[in-house]
């Protein structure tokens, strides 16, 4: 099945000032802090659920759309991308889940504790509500004194090797799903 997703051209690369400097921040990320480590694989899961979300979203549309025919195969996509999906979005809250008990060395490990408790409610209570913009003050303030994190996107490569991973992981349920109904029907 054709994904737009994956027909983005990636940016040229550039090694100017920014380039070193980003080099640097990341040299303070390797075994620095394990809460750092916690926070990238969060991140990255995060995104991955984002992806796996917009996918689904269009195979929902193909589902509507299908003519009687065609809507059987358009169907078990959609399965698949919405347990694909809830396979992301679990990673991450295991990750989130991890967090009291991962202790921070540093004031960045700090930071990246926060920067997912806040992420984490960021999609699902209102972000003016108490605690929140109290958090958010106080990440910031940390940010000024310990510097922000330099955590990018995840690479396009990784970002589908992992939706790769949780459809395989969601073509098995749904398959076994399928058959579980199979079997009680017939």
């Amino acid at each position: 099945m054709a994904d737009s997703d994956n027909s983005t051209t990636l940016p040229s690369v550039t090694h100017g000032p920014g380039q070193q400097q980003r080099a640097r921040a990341d040299d303070r990320l390797d075994g620095a802090d394990p809460v750092l480590a916690l926070l990238q694989g969060w991140l990255r899961a995060q995104h991955v659920s984002r992806v796996l979300c917009r996918l689904q979203q269009r195979l929902e549309r193909r589902v509507l759309d299908a003519a009687a025919p065609d809507a059987m195969e358009t169907k078990v996509s959609y399965s698949i991308a919405c347990q694909a999906e809830v396979e992301a979005t679990t990673a991450a809250l295991k990750l989130q889940d991890k967090i009291p008990h991962v202790q921070a060395r540093s004031l960045l490990g700090v930071v990246a504790k926060l920067e997912i408790i806040a992420g984490a409610d960021r999609d699902i209570d209102d972000p003016t509500d108490f605690p929140w913009p109290h958090i958010a003050s106080a990440l910031a303030d940390l940010k000024k004194i310990a510097g922000s994190l330099p955590l990018g996107r995840p690479e396009r490569f990784v970002v589908q090797a992992d939706c790769r991973r949780y459809k395989e992981v969601a073509a098995d349920l749904v398959g076994l799903r399928m058959q579980g109904a199979n079997i009680r029907v017939g």
